[in-house]
């Protein structure tokens, strides 16, 4: 008799795009805290002012922003970030400045998953990636088990995954 093989547990962030191309980013990581990092390098804090209006002007026009709860390998959990990513102009700001809702942020997401973290190096096992996601538009389980995204940041697009949103983002949790 053999058990089902655990996978480790991991937040993912992934922001789908669908136009005139298709492209997945995904942001793999093991900290609540990497993630709110991530929406706050790209949507507020972003030093490229052009970088950061064309990630404003994506998202504000359609693009997905789905965070997975990943624990043990199973789908456990999904939260839509786009409710907490808001043009400042709704709360009396600058106009295409974007807030961030912290607090509803911390309240959506759990601090912490059950089971061993994903690590560096480390690809992400989903134990049913196909069942797990059935009911859900996510992209993630079309990789599966081809090509399993890992710890940090991937670009999924025709040609595969690459290491390309590295250049463009901070990322939380740099390695050793």
């Amino acid at each position: 008799m053999s058990e089902e093989p655990r996978g480790r547990s991991a937040y993912v962030l992934e922001k789908s795009y669908s136009g005139q191309t298709e492209w997945s980013l995904f942001f793999v990581y093991a900290r609540r805290e990497h993630i709110r990092a991530l929406l706050q390098g790209m949507y507020v804090d972003h030093p490229d002012p052009e970088e950061r209006q064309g990630w404003i002007d994506v998202h504000f026009d359609g693009e997905s922003a789905d965070l997975w709860l990943i624990e043990n390998g199973r789908l456990t959990g999904h939260v839509d970030l786009r409710r907490f990513i808001r043009d400042a102009d709704e709360e009396g700001g600058t106009r295409r400045e974007v807030v961030l809702d912290r607090a509803g942020f911390e309240e959506a997401v759990p601090a912490v998953l059950e089971g061993a973290p994903l690590r560096h190096g480390q690809e992400l096992h989903l134990v049913d990636a196909a069942g797990d996601f059935r009911d859900t538009y996510a992209q993630l389980p079309y990789l599966y088990p081809e090509r399993p995204v890992r710890y940090g940041m991937q670009l999924a697009g025709d040609d595969g995954l690459s290491d390309e949103p590295y250049a463009y983002f901070t990322d939380p949790d740099p390695a050793p």
